[in-house]
């Protein structure tokens, strides 16, 4: 089995160069990665969860691709749990619903050739909504049921701690990683990709492999605090065989390389939310 994850497209229905980068994206894998199944492990839209139109035009976008598409939401598809999320857009029950109507569930199971794949909502982590005890009881079910098949996770957010030093908005699932990783400790955990860091950094943690995937809209600057990242757009391949996983950083051709401050939609976009233009 072929997994392609893709992360942190930042799509807008006014267009643009993420949708630019977009395009080089979906003919690269369309056209020579030809996978099983892709993953967009969130940010799907380019800055707010509540704008409607980002949202029907990034769904628009996504069904280019040859293969099923899955999605887990990030912080900018259905805002962040905690006391200060990042502009004041906190997960909500509505945000979460509205990304549903559009995307389907925003945890969900893919049992194919052998193994599981696992979608998990990291923005419910920590936000005390109905909805994340919901999803907890689900991926309880989830492990009890895995039935010895290696495990594949995927969530916007990585699980284990990705900085050292608090940098003011949330870079990980925080204090929730100690019981979802004693529950994933009971079946064969063979691999966990996030997003959210835009930037692609893999490391061995026991028997898995956790994989920091890049962006396609824009490069970050974590790579200026962690060692071993790689600051450039693309995408991660994963082969799954012999209940084992490798993960591959694939370059992309036609990707440009910027970072937030250079693309417009993005400006202008945080510019419209300081402003109130979308709540």
């Amino acid at each position: 089995m072929k997994i392609v994850q893709i992360s942190d497209t930042h799509l807008s229905a006014r267009g643009g160069r993420t949708q630019d980068n977009f395009a080089h994206i979906v003919d690269y894998v369309n056209g020579h990665v030809r996978p099983d199944l892709i993953v967009h492990s969130g940010d799907i839209v380019i800055i707010h969860p509540d704008d409607a139109d980002d949202r029907a035009h990034a769904r628009e976008l996504m069904r280019r691709f040859d293969a099923p598409v899955l999605v887990v939401p990030g912080n900018h598809d259905v805002g962040e749990p905690g006391a200060a999320p990042w502009k004041g857009i906190g997960v909500s029950e509505e945000r979460v619903a509205a990304f549903e109507a559009v995307w389907g569930p925003d945890h969900w199971r893919r049992d194919v050739d052998g193994w599981t794949v696992l979608g998990l909502n990291s923005e419910l982590f920590g936000s005390g909504l109905d909805r994340e005890a919901a999803q907890w009881r689900w991926i309880e079910r989830s492990v009890a049921d895995s039935s010895g098949r290696p495990v594949i996770v995927f969530l916007h957010k990585p699980i284990w701690s990705a900085l050292d030093e608090p940098v003011g908005h949330a870079v990980d699932i925080g204090e929730s990683r100690t019981r979802l990783l004693a529950l994933l400790d009971q079946v064969s955990l063979a691999a966990v990709g996030s997003g959210h860091l835009h930037c692609y950094r893999q490391t061995l943690r026991g028997e898995a492999v956790e994989v920091w995937a890049p962006a396609t809209g824009f490069v970050g600057d974590v790579d200026d605090t962690v060692p071993g990242t790689l600051p450039q757009l693309g995408i991660v391949e994963y082969h799954c065989e012999d209940n084992r996983v490798r993960a591959f950083y694939r370059s992309v051709p036609g990707l440009d390389d910027v970072t937030a401050t250079s693309v417009t939609e993005v400006t202008e976009a945080i510019a419209a939310l300081d402003a109130g233009a979308v709540s």
